[in-house]
């Protein structure tokens, strides 16, 4: 059962979603100078390359897209789409995709919780490293399953939050808690919404849940 963290409004979730956006975007994980930190986020960009490897799909949604960086792992001939609420990531996503020269590619701004995409407009989703953020985490993974195909694909991944925590905390990064993680989500609550779960990973340890950092996830939306 996904278990609240930090209660709040929605205009402290976007002060705290801004100040992360500007000092720590997903690019600083991705390049970080700490080798431990660097790799899991590789791992991470790999496991979803090898997900989304062999799905047939044209088109794909990435919600909470942050700076667009997980648009390296998306096929070119897959037309991206990105929505995020932050001005700051969104402009890094621009300056991304125009850098990488994607010309079936586009971001722009949006409550992923209130979405005006169309019913099954899409044939995948990317939910990664975004549910634990938001103010209705329920609520996101219904939107999800609204806008996706029936038939389609969602990949998810929600971090081990009390590894997490323990991990940040031997990384002197204080407080432990990241300060724009609201909810903790559990395997379970993946499973209990999607009851088809194609494929599962645990990162870095792959043999075990309780013990790794992330868990990523392949389901079918039925």
């Amino acid at each position: 059962m996904v278990k609240l963290l930090k209660k709040t409004t929605f205009e402290e979730f976007y002060k705290v979603n801004e100040m992360v956006a500007k000092t720590t975007p997903m690019s600083t994980h991705y390049r970080s100078k700490n080798i431990f930190e660097k790799r899991l986020w590789g791992q991470k960009k790999r496991t979803i390359k090898d997900f989304l490897e062999g799905l047939e799909i044209k088109n794909i949604i990435d919600l909470g897209c942050g700076d667009a960086g997980l648009i390296d792992v998306v096929g070119k001939h897959i037309n991206y789409t990105g929505i995020d609420i932050s001005p700051t990531q969104l402009k890094n996503a621009k300056k991304y995709i125009r850098r990488n020269g994607r010309k079936n590619a586009r971001v722009y701004k949006d409550d992923i919780l209130n979405l005006k995409n169309r019913n099954g407009e899409f044939d995948a989703a990317l939910l990664c490293d975004v549910v634990e953020h938001v103010l209705h985490p329920e609520k996101l993974l219904i939107e999800a399953k609204r806008i996706v195909k029936k038939g389609g694909y969602i990949i998810l991944s929600i971090p081990n939050e009390p590894l997490w925590q323990l991990a940040r905390t031997l990384l002197l990064r204080f407080p432990p808690r990241s300060p724009d993680h609201l909810s903790a989500i559990f395997p379970s609550d993946i499973e209990n919404n999607f009851p088809k779960v194609l494929r599962k990973t645990f990162i870095p340890i792959g043999f075990s849940s309780k013990l790794s950092l992330v868990r990523i996830f392949l389901v079918k939306n039925v």
